[in-house]
């Protein structure tokens, strides 16, 4: 992408130009009618010391780790003991009305009846946790669609992209079972435009295989700890702002992680940049006039 700089509209409200086209002209119109439609932004933190959020359209969410799920020595191919996934339902009475499993040791691409093996897996716990808790919208972390950026961002029509939907159909099963899909975002590469195009095309095949059910990303204002030179680092503020620009064009909402690091949780920081950007984003989310934009073009 060489010396090509992504520019996008400080007051948040449009992302544009990404295949170095211009704006329709009908999209100030989508994106007034974007400020009047639902949006919610979830709590998913892990930070000490982190505030109520009280006063902030902020809503809790429960993710359900591995860790409460499988003891530490059980086989990496078993599922969890029926009786201790219904006792951490029984649980989920009474408390936030979406719970989200985290399961990410059975992979969900490559071999077809490994695939479906663990497909199976996922659609058993999810129907053990909805037989006791039948009133909690339950999702699934970065299942569907697969989080997969190099074959995402090729294009519709490429080999590789299709290629992506086909693995992603494979899981249609266990989409039926979620209430919603929660595909995640995490930032990988300090490459913005490469980031928006792979967040647009992931939140556009998860709208594909929803079936009109919400669609919530995951963001985390922190670089992946894959990349081993920009692991934990905050995002910068400004592509932290593009990220939930970005969601907010395109999902029904977002979920904020994060406060997790090499010596777990970490101290919350109230003068952190992410959040100062959050609440600004936060405050134009609640406001029913959006800031005119004011640069729509790609350079």
């Amino acid at each position: 992408m060489g010396s090509r700089i992504l520019r996008y509209v400080a007051s948040g409200l449009a992302v544009v130009g990404l295949f170095g086209a211009s704006l329709p002209s009908d999209s100030v119109t989508t994106i007034a009618a974007a400020a009047q439609r639902s949006f919610i932004v979830f709590d998913a933190t892990l930070y000490k010391n982190k505030p109520s959020f009280n006063g902030y359209p902020i809503r809790p969410i429960k993710l359900l780790y591995e860790s409460r799920l499988f003891t530490r020595n059980q086989p990496h191919t078993s599922l969890p003991a029926q009786d201790t996934v219904r006792s951490v339902a029984k649980e989920l009475r009474g408390g936030p009305d979406r719970v989200i499993i985290d399961i990410e040791r059975w992979p969900l691409k490559g071999d077809a009846k490994l695939v479906k093996e663990n497909v199976d897996k996922l659609v058993t716990i999810l129907t053990w946790i909805k037989a006791e808790a039948p009133d909690i919208e339950v999702g699934a972390y970065g299942t569907v669609p697969l989080p997969d950026y190099w074959r995402a961002i090729r294009g519709p029509g490429s080999k590789e992209h299709q290629a992506w939907q086909q693995d992603n159909d494979r899981l249609d099963e266990m989409a039926a079972q979620l209430s919603a899909l929660y595909p995640t975002l995490y930032t990988y590469y300090p490459d913005r435009e490469g980031w928006v195009r792979y967040a647009i095309a992931q939140l556009t095949e998860a709208k594909r295989k929803a079936n009109g059910k919400p669609v919530y990303a995951f963001l985390w204002p922190q670089y992946h700890d894959s990349n081993k030179k920009l692991r934990f680092q905050p995002i910068e503020p400004e592509y932290w702002e593009l990220q939930l620009n970005t969601v907010y064009q395109h999902a029904d909402g977002l979920v904020i992680w994060g406060g997790w690091g090499d010596k777990g949780p970490e101290t919350w920081n109230e003068a952190a940049p992410w959040w100062q950007i959050t609440k600004r984003f936060l405050s134009q989310m609640d406001s029913s006039q959006p800031n005119r934009p004011i640069d729509l073009t790609v350079q």
